[in-house]
């Protein structure tokens, strides 16, 4: 494996944090809808969740394709293992950043307060050179997205689902381009004309004008 492929896997390779609920439970959600989507119901932790199969499944091929590590970072805490996974039909299990207090999510607009954002804050200390993925549906709070996404732009993708509407389809085209970046060369914008080389191939000559072709066959002919 060439040095660019081994830094192309690097760097598609990421950390998603999810969250449960507004992300992959919605409740309620009723009638035509709940068919149109095609819901499952279940019940954990004495409350009725409605989910998406589809979801979980999209989550765990970008998990199984090595593509993400999901870690769970919900108020569901060690429940996100005992019951979630086999409620919602996850083949794998994940690692968990368990909730420190009972405080929940009452400080999501304190990036300096909120327990989960003081736990990604400190995942990208840790990891000064990794990328991560956050989606939890409190990121709407806006003192919070706005200072994770200026000081960590670039290394940070930060998704807020709907509550009502949870993780969607069109969500994981944004992750998709967020795990796999497109390597380009330097821009040319950025260069002087002088400094762009350009290497030719050292075996192989231009080939000759039509003029100096003629001219050889013609004196191969006199010989």
């Amino acid at each position: 494996m060439d040095f660019e492929e081994s830094a192309r896997r690097r760097a598609r390779h990421v950390t998603l944090f999810l969250d449960v609920d507004g992300v992959l439970n919605s409740f309620p959600v009723t009638g035509l809808r709940f068919l149109r989507e095609r819901r499952r119901r279940v019940r954990a932790w004495h409350y009725e969740l409605h989910f998406r199969p589809r979801i979980i499944r999209l989550l765990e091929r970008l998990a199984e394709r090595r593509q993400v590590d999901i870690v769970w970072l919900s108020t569901w805490s060690q429940r996100c293992r005992s019951e979630l996974e086999p409620k919602f039909g996850f083949r794998n299990r994940y690692p968990i950043i368990p909730m420190p207090d009972d405080s929940y999510n009452r400080f999501a607009n304190d990036p300096h307060t909120w327990w989960k954002a003081i736990a990604v804050e400190e995942w990208l200390a840790e990891n000064s050179d990794a990328r991560a993925i956050w989606i939890d549906d409190d990121l709407a709070a806006p003192v919070t997205r706005d200072y994770f996404s200026t000081k960590y732009a670039g290394r940070l993708l930060l998704i807020a689902p709907e509550f009502s509407r949870g993780l969607g389809e069109e969500h994981f085209e944004a992750i998709r381009a967020f795990s796999h970046p497109r390597f380009t060369p330097l821009s040319t914008v950025a260069l002087r004309p002088r400094a762009l080389v350009r290497l030719k191939p050292a075996t192989r000559k231009p080939p000759a004008s039509t003029k100096d072709s003629t001219r050889n066959i013609r004196e191969r002919k006199n010989e």
